[in-house]
């Protein structure tokens, strides 16, 4: 017996044992490099109240004044033709035709001011909320009425930056806003929204009369967000055998090289020896507000409880990349195209055998994200994405490579698409309303680090994180939450899931797996600080019991920020 098959053979029977000592496999759902690291990354601190949207006062559009009575007795003209001046943000044939109904007509003064009224109504409703549109002294010859539009151009755009940016970074989304445009609400909006998310300022945008009539100035001010800023958490969202409670730190840097960049680091660690380390990095590029960025994870884990005598441990280790785009940027919506690539190495061990095994795994995936606002029903706000991934999966050796194609089949390519969707919902008074929807479809049977899961304190929540896992499912929440007092919020909700666990069977047994819960929830918040509390209970039918099973389920999470 060669060296490689003797190795192999000890795998699989170190791989009969771990079957052995769980009650029901497909249940236990335990924990190798890629399901750690997947389930670690699907669980992430409590995010601190947002910032603030940058301040800018732009004027409303005023309604024309009525035309008094006395002056609709005067005389009328007849009016063949319009002609505009001071028109470069509409051009002649599209007013000319917003007033066709007019030529040709008899008009008295005031509804030659109407017209002109019209004209500003159109730019208004448009966002040129500057813009006026008058009649200059004239004589009507021929049929012909002037119409003058003062659009309410640029004059000097300025910037005071008190900020650790350079003048040249918070210049760049301020490129598009140029003297001699018209000033365009939405514009103007969607460039100081685009400045005030760099990291470490904040705007305030100012609109002021110009040196010449029909000009406005903008002056930017920009001031010194905060430079270090992190997060200490702790909590009980650990895997049963990896260890459930954690706790973990972050710390980021803003400008450290002044370009508008920022540096984020995060540990992790955990009462059953697994540990997490995180570095991330990312900066503007050009005046379209592009984000670059890079990364690096690494992760280390141990089996504990009835797996400890296996001595069974691994890492993955994981670098990223990735391009960002703003494509729509408003106070009430957003939307970004992203794309990233990940490289993964995937390492297990059992001592006891002196067996290892390694994986890696190359994922190109292309994503949209999107966020708005409304007022529908009292108001809400919408979160989305869905992305779609193609990727490879590389066995460690030729010997693995058989094994998997006479039984799993996952190496080689793969694609799968996921779906996410929320909405937060104001009902009455201090009620609210959050659901929840989650998908992924798979194009064959994929690796533990690309599978979806049902189970954990983002999912069906009397569950173990990593519960149900497979390579299609869907997973959905409702959750109704009641303002009890400021800083106070309790809620009680209900989730359901469902899980396909391989795309192309080659197993017996059942292929699927549903599970649903019902609770409630306990929050308190503040400025620094936020903490959550929930307990669950297993609803309808259940998976076959383990140790790892409570009911009812209790999640806690607890952050402290800086």
């Amino acid at each position: 017996m060669t060296g490689e098959n003797a190795r192999h053979r000890m795998a699989a029977l170190a791989a009969g044992l771990v079957m052995a000592l769980c009650a029901d496999v497909s249940r236990a759902q335990i924990p190798d490099a890629g399901r750690a690291m997947r389930d670690l990354q699907s669980v992430l601190p409590a995010m601190p109240p947002g910032g603030t949207a940058p301040e800018v006062q732009l004027p409303e559009p005023q309604p024309p004044a009525a035309a008094s009575g006395e002056a609709a007795t005067g005389p009328a003209v007849k009016v063949l033709e319009f002609r505009f001046e001071g028109n470069r943000a509409v051009d002649d044939a599209t007013l000319r035709a917003l007033l066709a109904d007019l030529a040709g007509t008899a008009l008295t003064f005031p509804d030659l001011r109407l017209a002109a009224d019209r004209v500003t109504a159109y730019y208004h409703d448009r966002g040129y909320v500057l813009a006026r549109a008058y009649l200059p002294p004239q004589d009507i010859d021929a049929g012909v009425l002037r119409i003058a539009v003062l659009e309410g151009s640029y004059g000097e755009i300025g910037l005071r930056n008190r900020s650790r940016i350079r003048d040249a970074v918070l210049e760049q989304p301020l490129s598009v806003l140029r003297p001699g445009d018209a000033v365009q609400a939405r514009e103007l909006e969607r460039a100081l929204l685009l400045l005030s998310e760099l990291p470490g300022v904040a705007v305030k945008g100012t609109l002021r009369p110009g040196a010449e009539t029909g000009t406005t100035s903008l002056l930017v001010d920009a001031e010194a967000g905060p430079l270090v800023f992190g997060s200490v958490d702790a909590d009980n969202f650990g895997g049963y055998y990896t260890g459930e409670y954690r706790l973990s730190g972050s710390i980021g840097v803003n400008n450290p090289l002044r370009l508008g960049d920022q540096l984020n680091l995060r540990l992790l660690g955990s009462d059953g020896g697994q540990r997490y380390y995180n570095a991330g990095y990312q900066l503007p590029l050009g005046s379209w507000s592009t984000r670059v960025g890079i990364g690096m994870s690494s992760m280390r884990y141990e089996l504990g409880r009835r797996f400890e005598p296996l001595g069974a441990h691994g890492r993955a280790d994981v670098s990223t990349v990735f391009i960002q785009q703003p494509l729509v940027r408003t106070r009430r919506a957003s939307l970004r195209l992203q794309l990233q690539h990940e490289r993964k190495r995937l390492v297990d061990s059992m001592d006891l055998f002196d067996v290892s095994s390694s994986k890696r795994i190359g994922l190109w995936t292309v994503a949209l994200a999107g966020s708005s606002e409304d007022g529908w029903l009292g108001g809400g706000r919408t979160i989305s994405q869905l992305s779609h991934g193609r990727g490879r999966l590389r066995l460690g050796d030729s010997q693995a490579e058989r094994e998997d194609r006479l039984t799993v089949r996952t190496a080689g390519g793969f694609a799968k698409t996921n779906l996410s969707a929320s909405r937060l919902q104001q009902l009455v008074g201090r009620l609210q309303l959050y659901a929840r929807l989650d998908a992924q479809w798979a194009s064959k049977n994929l690796d533990s680090s690309e599978k979806f899961s049902l189970g954990g304190p983002y999912g069906v929540r009397a569950y173990p994180l990593g519960a149900a896992s497979g390579d299609e499912g869907w997973l959905a929440g409702v959750e109704l939450r009641y303002q009890l007092a400021s800083g106070w919020q309790v809620s009680a909700f209900a989730d359901r899931g469902s899980v396909r666990l391989s795309k192309q069977r080659w197993t017996r047994g059942g292929n699927r797996n549903d599970l649903s819960a019902a609770g409630f929830g306990i929050t308190q918040y503040g400025a620094n600080h936020q903490v959550n509390l929930s307990i669950a209970w297993p609803m309808g039918r259940r998976l076959p019991a383990t140790e790892a099973d409570r009911e009812p389920r209790l999640w806690f999470q607890a952050s402290r920020y800086f």
